[in-house]
């Protein structure tokens, strides 16, 4: 057995590697060595002789997981077989793939993606006849969602009988339920939902998960909603023997549903607990930790942490104030590029951060004019892109027919003569004769309705599905959609449905790159040692994350929201747009207003969690004002750069003729705020 080495450790990670037998509550502060802690404890365990197979570890991202998986693996030199080292939906994922067809669903279930939801919503908003001007569409699937992470049902909604948006939303939440299930499909939220209710309808079925892992550690901890927070209690319940790591003072997704609670109430759920602090910072320089320990100083409900490094002090956090937004980020650009030239680093090591995705524009524009290459990291998911969603429909229908929102998206996709009057047909006769739109695409010669030209295109389409479905089984997935993919032209009908020449060249582009996906994952998942086949790559495509597309390797400077860039570090950071109203973003506070919560503290959070990206040179930057809906705005600096201590801060100088003077009169305390950088 392999003996660990314990020297490179602090000694509070020392101290929490070591406490293995009781439950443990690891505070770990941003670039802490969380991460190290996580890894070397596993270590640990192994080389004192535990089965590895009793071992659990969870986290949020693939990416996390895998890193924390090839830590392990280098420590005890590859012998780790037997590791779960997974997410937690990867985990669920697993253990429906045995246990959901107690629940009425078939093992082979497919995973809805964001984009088949809302199709799926807008779909029962056709058949209903609802009208999606009284209720937003998208407003319903974020409440329904929220609710799921919650692990409620419709009932949530329903039993709001006064409310004529809960009771819409309750009915649109059941017939989305039902028509999920009868295309053998979950989403995202079901996932983790589904697992919890097969734990509590089939207790006995399930008996054994509950004594499967003998040591479980979870990684941000303060990210978990209440389903994965139950699901932790369940797994957890028997041994104790839990390690949850998390720092509550980068909570930030709460809109999501991610519940602060669950690591604030820790002790009391398990009150043998013993807590540790990872304090030391391996990251930032002290005055970057400094800005940021002042900052969350002002958030009540937390538990209180002190980051420090032994590191140097650092430069000072550049304040950069312009008069207006192109004038912001030219100076900004004209900074990073002055680092990287003078200090000859690569603009990877570059990051641009914002609070809202539509700052991201107005910076891609300015770094496009410069030259300079950046990589966007938070706008559209390379897989949520159209010709590729197109691509997945396929794949998702081929390999479970009952998937009739794939069906739809692809039946006249390319062009086969398979119009709205054809599908209508389909449609009105398989409710009749309750079949699925498939089974009754097979019977469509007896449909009077239908012509003898719409009769031969759908024999047609079901042949080419019978043709390939049996090539399927028999050959590499990945070759055999290569071939689908090329005998239906779909490279020849993106160039035809995209009239813009540079859009048309991106599309088909990104239709090569997935071809490239393809095979590059049956590739590695052989090179691993293991059989890949379309089910696990369908639950890949579908358990895919934002973080996952950042690519470290490239030397570009990234771009991200804040919430993106969690869990990710650069030597120079910009956080632009640090006026009030912006960030804090002004939804937030006025919702903080009305209802008392902590929007205004997860604000705080946020910004938190920016600063602390920062390794080597901050930068922090605003405009006095800016057009807002076709009208000229004055900005005030955010809240936030108030409270950093102004020594921090390498200060401009405000022009003259201050157009916020009379402004400034009226709301004295941040005008004085203001009147320091005069």
């Amino acid at each position: 057995m392999n003996t660990i080495d314990l020297t490179q450790l602090n000694p509070e990670q020392k101290k929490a590697v070591c406490t293995t037998n009781k439950p443990v509550l690891l505070l770990a502060g941003a670039g802490s060595g969380k991460t190290r802690v996580i890894t070397y404890r596993i270590a640990y365990l192994i080389s004192k002789g535990v089965d590895p197979k009793s071992i659990l570890a969870l986290t949020f991202t693939n990416k996390a997981a895998k890193e924390m998986a090839e830590r392990v693996r280098h420590l005890l030199k590859g012998k780790t077989k037997g590791i779960t080292v997974t997410t937690f939906h990867s985990l669920c994922v697993r253990i429906l793939r045995k246990y959901i067809h107690l629940l009425g669903y078939q093992r082979d279930f497919v995973i809805f993606d964001t984009t088949n939801q809302q199709a799926t919503i807008k779909t029962i908003y056709e058949d209903e006849g609802l009208d999606p001007k009284v209720y937003n569409p998208k407003a319903v699937y974020y409440e329904i969602m929220k609710v799921k992470g919650e692990g409620k049902g419709p009932e949530q909604f329903l039993d709001q009988k006064l409310d004529p948006f809960a009771q819409t939303t309750g009915f649109i939440f059941k017939e989305y339920n039902k028509t999920l299930k009868g295309c053998n499909a979950v989403d995202f939220e079901d996932i983790l939902f589904l697992t919890f209710k097969l734990i509590k309808r089939f207790p006995d079925e399930l008996a054994t998960l509950k004594i499967q892992y003998e040591y479980i550690m979870v990684d941000e901890y303060q990210d978990t909603n209440r389903v994965q927070y139950k699901l932790v209690m369940y797994l957890a319940a028997h041994y104790q023997k839990i390690c949850v790591v998390g720092d509550d003072d980068q909570s930030i997704y709460g809109w999501r549903g991610a519940d602060i609670r669950n690591i604030h109430d820790f002790k009391k759920d398990f009150p043998e607990t013993e807590t540790i602090k990872l304090e030391q910072n391996y990251r930032s320089t002290n005055t970057i930790l400094s800005a940021a320990n002042a900052v969350i100083a002002n958030n009540e409900n937390r538990m209180a942490k002190d980051l420090w490094t032994e590191g140097n002090k650092g430069e000072k956090i550049d304040w950069i104030v312009e008069n207006t937004p192109k004038e912001e980020l030219t100076e900004v650009v004209s900074r990073m590029r002055a680092y990287k030239y003078s200090r000859g680093v690569l603009w990877s090591e570059f990051a641009f951060l914002y609070r809202s995705n539509f700052q991201s524009r107005a910076i891609e524009e300015q770094l496009r004019n410069d030259g300079i290459p950046y990589q966007l990291i938070g706008g559209t998911k390379f897989f949520d892109r159209k010709e590729i969603q197109d691509c997945i429909a396929y794949m998702r229908f081929f390999h479970n027919l009952k998937d009739e929102v794939s069906l739809l998206r692809v039946i006249n996709y390319p062009r086969r003569d398979l119009g709205k009057n054809t599908i209508m047909a389909l449609t009105k006769t398989r409710i009749e004769r309750n079949l699925s739109l498939f089974e009754m695409m097979e019977q469509a010669d007896n449909i009077e309705s239908l012509k003898a030209r719409a009769k031969k295109s759908i024999q047609s389409f079901v042949n080419l599905v019978y043709s390939y479905q049996k090539r399927i089984i028999e050959e590499p997935f990945w070759e055999v959609f290569k071939d689908f993919f090329t005998q239906i032209d779909m490279k020849g009908e993106i160039e035809k449905q995209e009239k813009n020449e540079k859009l048309r060249e991106n599309k088909v582009t990104n239709y090569y790159e997935f071809l490239n996906t393809l095979y590059l994952y049956g590739d590695r998942r052989k090179g691993e040692g293991s059989s890949a086949n379309l089910i696990d790559f369908l639950d890949y495509v579908s358990l895919f994350t934002d973080s996952d597309k950042h690519d470290e390797t490239v030397d570009q400077v990234s771009l991200f929201t804040v919430h993106s860039a969690k869990g990710l570090e650069f030597n120079y950071v910009a956080i632009v747009g640090m006026n009030e109203g912006q960030f804090p973003n002004q939804r937030s506070l006025d919702e903080s207003h009305q209802t008392g919560d902590y929007n205004a503290e997860e604000e705080r959070r946020l910004f938190y969690v920016a600063l602390t990206r920062a390794k080597k040179v901050l930068t922090l930057s605003m405009s006095k004002t800016r057009m807002l809906y076709g009208e000229l705005k004055y900005n005030m600096p955010s809240r936030f750069i108030e409270e950093i201590d102004q020594s921090l801060l390498r200060s401009p100088d405000f022009i003259e003729s201050d157009p916020l003077e009379a402004e400034r009169e009226r709301m004295s305390a941040r005008g004085r705020f203001f009147d320091k950088f005069k």
